[in-house]
Formats: structure tokens, sequence, C-alpha cells
């Protein structure tokens, strides 16, 4: 009953999205990705968007961890192979400062968290702008699935956790690129619970953090709580929680006052236990103002896809790979342009 009150409110909270929301999202898709993948590291370089590692279910039994890196030229509207990460790597943390991609954490085709740290690096070949992995930094603790943004060069994460989801993280961290020594400094501690599997970004000179999934409850339980972390006062301030509770989503700053939020899962475990697994995926998006503390619906993506990564590039979404169904990786690219919403609209 509870999901089909939550279908029925992301059903009317999408039809009242064009009279509420300051902005609409027209969505297209792309040509599909060259394989289809989940827990890939995303980020645009110049006209590039890159997906780099992930996993997908060769059978039903058996996951498969892959180094590839794919490339979508957002210019010439195809898909290219790039140099494969020097390892298998999924579920890694990732962001994009300047013409690098950073990966950090994750874990491997043996399933065990790890530190490693590695750039994807733009280079001048021959023929054009190439690319190389190089090493890079590596994050405090082996983690999985965390999450966090950047603010100028200076990188925070927060919410890991083991790569089997045994053992949850709600600490803290900051690594400022600018320093020559640069270490990693903890800072004041995620309130709650430790809480994985949620969605953060770096917005207006602060962090934000939504939703998650906590492992302390037998069964586990999706959360809608939602985290502002003020950088200069190193202290964490409550906003208005969730419209759903939901994990597996993921949150990108729109610019210096809105994030957007894509894909929550959002069916309970007790949901599971009756329907199956498979019912829980969503294609909704909402928009969240961190100066009125409010959330408004947009436009759903295409298909219902969670753990989906998006990045922006001239006022245009990307976004590819994320799970479409129960172990189905979805090949899908959407393109999200961005427009206002006028009076006469």
């Amino acid at each position: 009953m509870r999901h089909a009150i939550v279908a029925l409110a992301f059903a009317a909270m999408t039809a009242a999205a064009s009279a509420q929301a300051p902005i609409a999202i027209e969505w297209s898709e792309g040509p599909k990705m060259l394989q289809a993948t989940a827990g890939g590291m995303t980020g645009i370089i110049g006209r590039d968007l890159i997906v780099a590692g992930g996993t997908f279910w060769h059978t039903p039994e058996a996951k498969r961890y892959v180094p590839w890196t794919q490339i979508y030229d957002t210019v010439g509207d195809r898909w290219r192979m790039g140099p494969d990460m020097p390892a298998e790597r999924a579920y890694a943390f990732s962001v994009t400062i300047g013409d690098r991609l950073y990966v950090m954490g994750g874990a491997g085709q043996d399933g065990e968290a790890v530190t490693d740290g590695w750039i994807l690096r733009r280079t001048q070949g021959e023929d054009g702008p190439t690319y190389e992995w190089i090493d890079g930094p590596g994050l405090p603790v082996a983690a999985s699935w965390m999450m966090g943004g950047a603010i100028g060069r200076t990188i925070y994460v927060t919410g890991g956790a083991k790569a089997d989801l045994s053992e949850a993280f709600n600490a803290v961290y900051a690594l400022d690129l600018g320093r020559e020594d640069a270490q990693w400094r903890q800072l004041a501690t995620m309130p709650g619970p430790p809480t994985s599997l949620l969605a953060a970004t770096t917005c207006g000179g602060d962090l934000y953090v939504f939703g998650g999934y906590r492992i302390d409850r037998e069964p586990g339980e999706n959360v809608d709580d939602a985290w502002r972390y003020d950088v200069s006062e190193d202290e964490w301030v409550r906003i208005r929680p969730m419209p759903f509770a939901g994990r597996a989503m993921t949150a990108l700053a729109l610019d210096e006052r809105r994030i957007l939020i894509f894909g929550p899962y959002v069916q309970t475990a007790e949901e599971a236990e009756i329907h199956g697994v498979g019912h829980g995926h969503s294609g909704a998006v909402l928009l969240y103002d961190t100066e009125t503390d409010r959330y408004e619906p947009l436009q759903p993506m295409p298909r219902t896809v969670v753990e989906i990564f998006f990045a922006l590039r001239d006022g245009r979404l990307y976004g590819a790979g994320g799970e479409w169904l129960f172990k189905v990786r979805s090949p899908f690219l959407f393109i999200g342009d961005i427009r206002p919403v006028g009076a006469d609209d």
C-alpha cells in the first residue's frame, strides 16, 4: 500500500511540475552506451562525458567489475572507448576539477573496499586531445559509495560503506588539493546513525546530503533525512526532509543555489518481501532550493533508472548508465535541456 501511495505522489507531483517549478527539463535520449554499466564514475571534461568503470551482471549470479572508460562526445554525438583504468573499479567517489576526473576508493572484482585513487587527465596527443590514467590521492578509509563534491580545489566526502553494506560510515573528510602537502582532515561527523547509498553534492559553498539507507535496523530502512554541512562553521544543520524516503539516488548542483536530485529507489524492505526487489526504481527528479528550503518536482527521466550520475555542460544535463531493473544495467544516455518556465507556460 505504501509503495502505491508513493507512486501516486510521484504522479501528482509530476502533473503539477509545469505549474510549480521555476524550470523545466526537456528530456531526450542519445546513442546508447557501448556497454551498459552501473556504479561507474561520471564527469565531464571539456566536451566529453566520461563514464569510468562500473559493473554489470554476466549472469544472475555473476557480477562483473570492469576497468573500461567510455567517453561520449557531446558535440560529435558518439561514444568511444578511452584508456582502461589501472584495475577494475566501481562504486568509487569521483569528482571533476578542471580537466581532471578524480576517482577514489570503491571496490574491485574481489568485492573488497579500497582506498586507492587515480586521476583521468586530458593530454595533447598527435591527433588531438586524448586521456591517460595516473596515480592520484586516495580516500582516508577503505569505502565504497562515498559521496560529496568539491568547493574550489577542496574535496568533501561522507556516507561511505563497506562494499557488502555490512557497515556504513558517517565520518566527514576534506582534502585541499591546493596544498602541496595535502592531507585529509576529519570534520564534524554527520548527525544520526551511519547512512549509506545517500545523495550528496556541494552547492553555494556548503555540502548537502539527501536520503540514504540505514543498516542499523533489521530490515534496513530508506530515509528521507536531509542535511547541510556548513563549511565555515564546521557544523551540520538539518534541512527540510525529502518528500519521500529513498536511496541510490544522485545529486548535482544546478548553480550556486539549486540542486537536482535524480532517481531514488523507494521500495521498503517490507514491500520487497511482498512484491520482490524489482519494484522500487524511480525516474523522479526533484529540484531543491537552498534559499527557500523547498523541493519542487520536475519532469521525470525518460525511464526509471537509479544510481545514474549526471553532469552539466552549457545548460544541458548528461547522464548514462545506472540500474534500469533489478540486476539489469541501463545502456541509456539521457540528455536534459533546462529551460525557464515563464508566466505564460
